[in-house]
């Protein structure tokens, strides 16, 4: 039996959070003055104006909670009771449900990659840009980037088709293209890509020599070649890419450029 599989749907919300925000704003002014009316005034109107007043002062703020803010380049994907509602994309000031809840497992991942690094100090917590913008919008550190990352995966000491040992580190440029997918389709999308990077560079790396070797074949047509890591590396590192693009299709992620950054 084949599962379902998310498919991204994108809120079409006009952008209408200021009317809201003042909205809410006027309806507290309007209500404090009818508290007070309600006070000076006897009989059933107004107690029920009293009442009324109060209510709203007491609950109105709940509307507050679906002022969502998003900049250029950002998504924000959202549930409403366990159920995936949509994302909002673009930048804007825009009010949904208030009672929906941002999702992004990744949100607290720390990658060696751009966006997740604290100007080079290690820190146990993710420190991002996301999490640094401070606005009515309570699900700040829910928001996924949609800019282009880059990737430094850990050095590893790999053997080549020879056997020799081979340190090599590669350099990803990827960027996240389905949200429905990243967010529900794997359990954390970031560490997921790095898992993947790690396991396309050990098999592509034992398919090429170091250095030009007699004998071998690279491509796999039976023939021997002049393929290497050393005299070969673009080759080497649009295999790898292809290699993790067919990974990570799965989960809504896009790689745009593989570079070999040491090679030793």
């Amino acid at each position: 039996m084949e599962k379902a599989e998310i498919q991204e749907i994108l809120l079409d919300n006009p952008k209408k959070g200021m009317p809201v925000l003042i909205g809410v704003i006027l309806s507290y002014i309007a209500a404090i003055g009818l508290c007070v009316l309600g006070a000076f005034m006897s009989g059933v109107l107004g107690t029920f104006l009293l009442i009324v007043s109060i209510v709203w002062m007491c609950l109105g703020w709940i509307l507050l909670c679906g002022l969502k803010t998003l900049k250029p380049q950002e998504a924000l994907v959202l549930t409403l009771f366990g159920n995936y509602l949509g994302t909002l994309k673009g930048a804007g000031f825009y009010w949904v449900n208030p009672f929906c809840t941002g999702v992004n497992p990744a949100a607290k991942t720390k990658l060696n990659q751009s966006g997740d690094v604290d100007g080079g100090r290690k820190s146990p917590v993710l420190i991002s840009a996301d999490s640094l913008n401070v606005s009515l919008d309570m699900e700040t550190g829910k928001k996924l980037s949609l800019k282009m990352m880059t990737l430094n995966n850990a050095k590893q000491k790999i053997n080549d088709c020879l056997g020799n040992p081979v340190e090599i580190g590669i350099a990803v440029i990827w960027r996240v293209t389905d949200t429905a997918k990243a967010v529900f389709a794997v359990d954390n999308y970031k560490e997921y890509l790095s898992l993947q990077c790690d396991s396309a560079l050990r098999n592509v790396v034992r398919m090429y020599p170091y250095d030009v070797s007699p004998n071998v074949d690279t491509t796999g047509d039976g023939m021997a070649d002049d393929g290497s890591l050393r005299g070969s590396s673009e080759v080497v590192a649009n295999r790898i890419r292809q290699e993790i693009q067919e990974k990570v299709n799965e989960a809504g992620l896009e790689i745009l450029e593989t570079r070999i950054t040491y090679l030793a």
